[in-house]
């Protein structure tokens, strides 16, 4: 497994990680500016969207994202 700072996760993997549903996932917080901002798309060129581990977890610290 690699590290926690290299590591990337998938869409499914963050609703799990932020403990929402991939429907509430994907039209509530993936849209807002405030997930674009915290959390990028680490592979823009490809099919499947995946984020840093790193950030997913940073962003489901913050108090106001919910």
């Amino acid at each position: 497994m690699e590290p926690d700072s290299n590591r990337k996760v998938t869409q499914k993997e963050a609703c799990k990680i932020l403990g929402v549903s991939v429907n509430t996932f994907r039209f509530k917080i993936k849209p807002t500016e405030l997930f674009q901002r915290n959390v990028p798309d680490k592979t823009p060129n490809e099919r499947t969207i995946t984020y840093s581990y790193h950030d997913v977890v940073r962003f489901s610290k913050f108090s106001n994202w919910y």
